[in-house]
């Protein structure tokens, strides 16, 4: 095996353990302190972990060094915060217009709201894109194209998201959404040279998307205006496929820098 795709494996397993334990400790001893059904920050504590394992420091340093570069194009960071606000806008507008029922939207206070910006963002966007996009996808498009590189990423994703499809009620259609978004992700981490435009942009979607707009909808529902959020990040990757091939903007012939020092390969 490929020993970048061996490396990529690895990390998913290890994510995957670090992610799952509450639910086998919860299982053997039962207690409310475990991370059930998912810990969500195993996909950030694997990364380091298993460069520390595999290549030392000197990977560790690199990979740090790629999660903490903050700085990108403003329009790039205008688009990851205004473009799926308006793909959930659409898509709740569409599915109230073909009848899907709808609660009222949820009364948060200023402090609900200013409580949720810290608690959405490190339970969620940081930990899950400082590896599974600030390790994972960047090691993989150095074997296949961006776009080969960031479905893999994203069967990866959703297969991390099965206690919650199992134990937490969230609709399968999740699972073609993290693939169309996880597109979405690797071209811009691609065109802004950063993992936190794709933290915004999974930030909206949680916070406007999840917490408040997604709340309209009853779970039996609540299929319908995702689909329809879906199909509009789908459309999106099919005009980055259309402007940018598989490629994403990537320029022939450029190899992002690995993780991996060359004298560990």
């Amino acid at each position: 095996m490929d020993p970048v795709l061996l490396r990529v494996c690895l990390y998913f397993m290890l994510a995957y353990a670090l992610s799952w334990f509450g639910i086998a400790g919860n299982w053997i001893w039962p207690s409310p302190g475990w991370p059930t059904p998912i810990n969500p920050l195993g996909p950030l504590l694997a990364a380091p972990l298993l460069l520390w394992m595999l290549d030392g420091r000197a990977a560790m340093g690199a990979w740090w060094r790629r999660i903490s570069t903050v700085r990108a194009p403003i329009r790039i960071y205008a688009l990851a915060f205004f473009v799926p606000l308006a793909i959930i806008g659409a898509a709740v507008l569409l599915s109230r217009a073909v009848g899907t029922p709808a609660g009222p939207l949820p009364a948060y206070s200023a402090g609900d709201w200013l409580m949720g910006i810290p608690l959405v963002a490190v339970f969620g966007p940081a930990p899950e894109e400082s590896g599974f996009r600030g390790l994972a996808q960047h090691e993989l498009q150095q074997i296949l194209s961006p776009f080969a590189a960031a479905l893999w990423i994203g069967a990866g994703v959703a297969i991390w998201h099965i206690p919650l499809f199992l134990l937490d009620d969230l609709p399968p259609v999740i699972s073609v959404t993290l693939l169309a978004v996880s597109v979405v992700y690797a071209w811009l981490f691609i065109a802004g040279g950063s993992i936190w435009p794709l933290v915004t942009l999974h930030f909206v979607q949680n916070y406007f998307g999840g917490q408040y707009f997604g709340r309209m909808f009853a779970p039996k529902d609540s299929h319908v205006w995702l689909g329809f959020l879906t199909l509009f990040y789908a459309i999106w990757v099919a005009i980055l496929l259309w402007k940018c091939g598989p490629a994403l903007g990537l320029r022939q012939g450029e190899v992002l820098p690995s993780s991996i020092p060359r004298q560990l390969k």
